[in-house]
């Protein structure tokens, strides 16, 4: 350096290119992603030319299953306070006629359609969780998929919709694996899941192989690498960032498209983990890591829950005789708020009051943490006799035990074991209890029967007729017959002939999904007349 760079304390040129070269060879960068390798050709690659008949079956079932519970969430979601702001949001920010915003009868365009229905998704902490990404896939790909759909060059068939929907969840939770393996910090579900969005939207808009990197660049470059911790400590109707991430998927796509350039995508071609993506199509994620929410609360305070109402059902203990319910559970969950909620992202985020829940209900839905139930006395006051403990023991249990010393980031226990103190003194201990549905924590995974038992569930609290729940149930389980995916969207979703002052929302959309279905009477009905009942079970 000369004597005039070293009283302004700049470096000569070749000094800090030395410095920029061992910043980007450190663990969180590589120069080897500013040429992207041909890791990212492979994985392109597979994801264009995967076919429905080089599916297992047992991935094509369970990525049926993800969509219904996915459109289930997106349901149970519709009368929290999130739903009625983001709805009048679009209106004045995306108008268009190409999409619909789930459930309302109202038109947004595309990109309008994979926001709203992706944040609306994600306002409801019951959409599925995929191990080793530490978030969720499908509040992003399943309203991303829809609002992609009308913009294809024609009507795409229920089978290129599961196959497009299996290489972005393959590929997704593949780069949320690789996002936390790469970085320290811990990053909202959207910052990965733009990701997979942008993987089933290059597949049906038949994206070039360079288009579709660029995509991959723009998607990754572009993704909310939003901190999800402050959502937990301070939560908001932020979540988990998954309107962001459908919205960015898709945005993607068409700016590759149009020709934009973002080719270099490092959560893909980073040597220390590319690795992760070189069994795509031989080890299936979807199978292996892919889980589903019991709960409408975060992943951490399952357990507790479950464990809650074991006790309390077990012991045939009544609400009003509990003198103190005490939780022990590992260190990650006590990162959840512990008062008492104010608002339903509070309670969602929350593992003191969906305890209290849990043990006056003997469940924990949409109902159970929004409106009322934040404002029963009785619940309330049972949730100033919850405690909670760190149970050291439980803390050190973690993963996957095929993964265990690999230093990959994984979820941790999530255990928990809940004592409940009744009235005249006795105390009852409970079992130690895992997540329910998780099948790495050694707990039965749900067939077609739980998953729908969900989507009734849930369907049924948001106000939607029976018929038209049992309709969507049997196309979503019998996807692969159908020639125009959209019909599976238009059928619960549709725009409503009128909308009445006063009507119940569960009858101007039955009438609404009933007009549309005859004016699609051809698909419809070629769909119902071809396809035989099949087992659910």
């Amino acid at each position: 350096p000369n004597t005039a760079q070293e009283e302004s304390g700049e470096r000569a040129p070749s000094e800090s290119w030395k410095t920029m070269s061992e910043m980007l060879d450190s663990k969180d960068f590589s120069l080897k992603w500013l040429d992207p390798s041909v890791e990212e050709k492979e994985v392109i690659d597979w994801a264009l030319s995967l076919k429905y008949e080089d599916i297992p079956e047992g991935v094509v079932a369970e990525t049926k299953r993800a969509i219904l519970d996915t459109i289930g969430t997106a349901l149970g979601a519709q009368k929290l306070a999130i739903t009625e702001i983001v709805n009048n949001f679009v209106k004045t920010a995306f108008p268009g006629d190409s999409c619909q915003v789930w459930f309302t009868g109202e038109m947004t365009s595309a990109l309008g359609a994979a926001l709203a229905n992706g944040l609306i998704t994600d306002g409801l902490d019951m959409h599925d969780t995929g191990h080793y990404t530490k978030g969720h896939a499908g509040a992003a790909l399943i309203p991303c998929a829809f609002a992609c759909l009308p913009l294809a060059d024609g009507p795409v068939s229920g089978k290129e919709f599961l196959t497009a929907m299996v290489a972005a969840y393959e590929i997704g939770y593949r780069a949320g694996n690789a996002m936390h393996e790469s970085v320290s910090d811990y990053h909202s579900s959207g910052a990965w899941n733009a990701l997979g969005c942008a993987v089933f939207c290059a597949r049906i808009l038949k994206l070039s192989k360079e288009q579709f990197s660029h995509a991959l660049g723009i998607a990754e470059y572009y993704g909310p690498r939003s901190e999800i911790m402050r959502v937990v400590n301070i939560p908001t109707m932020l979540k988990d960032g998954s309107g962001q991430g459908a919205f960015v998927g898709l945005q993607s796509v068409l700016l590759a498209k149009e020709g934009f350039t973002g080719k270099g995508c490092p959560v893909v071609t980073k040597t220390s983990i590319s690795h992760m993506y070189a069994d795509l199509g031989k080890v299936w994620r979807l199978l292996k890591f892919h889980v589903y929410k019991k709960y409408a609360v975060c992943y951490w305070a399952q357990p507790s829950i479950a464990g809650t109402i074991s006790v309390m059902k077990k012991n045939n203990i009544k609400p009003e005789d509990v003198k103190s319910i005490v939780c022990h559970t590992f260190k990650e969950a006590t990162g959840l708020q512990q008062g008492i909620p104010t608002n339903t992202e509070e309670a969602q985020y929350c593992i003191l009051y969906p305890i209290a829940a849990a043990a006056y209900k003997g469940k924990v839905g949409p109902m159970e943490v929004d409106g009322a139930a934040l404002k029963d006395p009785k619940l309330l006051e049972l949730a100033n006799k919850v405690k909670i403990v760190v149970d050291e023991n439980l803390t050190s249990e973690a993963g996957d035990p095929e993964l265990k010393g690999k230093d990959t980031a994984a979820m941790t226990a999530n255990i928990a074991w809940v004592e409940v103190t009744t009235k005249d003194g006795t105390t009852y201990k409970g079992d130690k209890a895992r997540v329910p549905w998780d099948h790495l924590a050694g707990e039965p995974a749900p067939g077609n029967k739980e998953i729908s038992e969900k989507f009734f569930w849930l369907g049924s609290e948001a106000g939607c007729d029976k018929a038209t729940l049992v309709t969507v149930e049997k196309m979503c389980y019998e996807l692969e017959d159908v020639n125009d995916a959209l019909s599976l969207e238009t059928l619960l979703m549709a725009k409503p002939a009128s909308k009445a002052k006063g009507s119940s929302w569960s009858a101007w959309m039955g009438v609404g999904a009933l007009v549309l279905a005859a004016v699609n009477v051809a698909c419809i009905a070629s769909y119902f007349s071809s396809s035989s009942t099949k087992d659910k079970n």
